[in-house]
């Protein structure tokens, strides 16, 4: 983009509007995420091979939004684009995409978490230890970085570069016909990621449903849990929608008008929201960290939080890997 034909970026309204938002956004995203890594980090009964991957994702999401939004995008949207070269915005732009990109793969890494453990309970058991879960996270990760390693050296050498423009508030792959772009398929990749996280995630709530029918508990007590079991399965499928919500915003409905509110919208403003969201929800739904309890898990019912097996919580918590953890 050329800054020549750049508003007074720090004179202009809707630059301070955007760069007041993601700021606000960001830390507010940054804090819930911090919680939740300070949660597994300070509580040893939550160091389990589920909360363990959460952790992972609150990691990234703290990078992306510190990393990406508050140290580049938002002096960018005040100063103008020309305060950083470049490659400066390249190497951002690439590490932020790439562990983007991770968190896709730790929600797949979730919905497998607890598909085993509810169809498979005993190699669950036996291989789904936090031990285990941390070495497949790590390696997950290691390849991401990897990918952005690589990636890089790559767009250094050929001068290739995703740039974020302050006039439409929103990163762009660059646009020389050099350069291959590629982000042009990452829609369709997340959409079909995104079905088999849903028919994952359906084939465990339809196991939750059975178990329950299966049970002996009077009728109220069946249509309870089954009622508790569906908000929570709905909230997990929120959550994975989320990132498709997102790639929808960016590849698809950026598309349908040039005006810099909406290309602020679908670029950053989506983008963002979707990480702190995820703070959020992870917050919402941890057993501990929770303010729905109430509510939601009826908490002070004596038998409302104990699960098959005698293990609290095991099939009430949104992401819970259950009934045997």
């Amino acid at each position: 983009m050329n800054n020549t034909n750049s508003p007074n970026t720090l004179t202009d309204p809707l630059n301070w509007t955007t760069a007041i938002f993601m700021t606000v956004n960001a830390i507010f995203g940054i804090a819930c995420n911090a919680i939740i890594v300070y949660n597994f980090a300070t509580s040893p009964k939550e160091r389990t091979s589920f909360n363990l991957i959460c952790a992972a994702r609150a990691i990234a999401n703290v990078v992306i939004l510190g990393l990406g939004f508050l140290s580049l995008f938002v002096p960018l949207t005040i100063f103008g684009e020309n305060l950083f070269p470049p490659v400066h915005h390249a190497i951002v732009i690439t590490i932020i995409n790439s562990l983007y990109t991770g968190l896709q793969n730790c929600g797949f890494l979730i919905a497998i978490n607890r598909f085993v453990a509810m169809f498979f309970a005993f190699f669950y058991s036996k291989y789904f230890t936090p031990t285990v879960t941390f070495i497949l996270t790590a390696a997950m990760f290691a390849f991401r970085f990897y990918r952005m390693g690589d990636d890089i050296i790559d767009n250094i050498n050929k001068q290739c570069f995703s740039t974020y423009s302050s006039v439409y508030l929103t990163w762009f792959p660059t646009r020389d016909p050099r350069c291959v772009n590629k982000y042009e398929d990452v829609f369709d990749l997340t959409t079909l990621l995104l079905v088999g996280l849903v028919l994952i995630n359906i084939a465990t709530f339809v196991k939750i449903y059975l178990f329950y029918k299966s049970t002996e508990m009077d009728s109220k007590e069946i249509k309870k849990r089954i009622r508790k079991n569906r908000i929570l399965f709905s909230q997990t499928i929120i959550q994975d929608l989320a990132y498709a919500i997102d790639m929808t915003f960016t590849f698809k409905l950026s598309a349908l008008s040039m005006s810099r509110l909406w290309s602020f919208i679908c670029g950053s403003m989506v983008w963002e929201c979707v990480h702190s969201f995820d703070g959020l929800i992870m917050i919402m739904f941890n057993e501990k960290l929770t303010f729905l309890k109430k509510s939601f898990f009826d908490s002070s019912s004596p038998n409302s939080s104990v699960g098959p097996q005698g293990n609290p919580n095991a099939l009430f918590s949104p992401r819970a890997p259950a009934p045997v953890v």
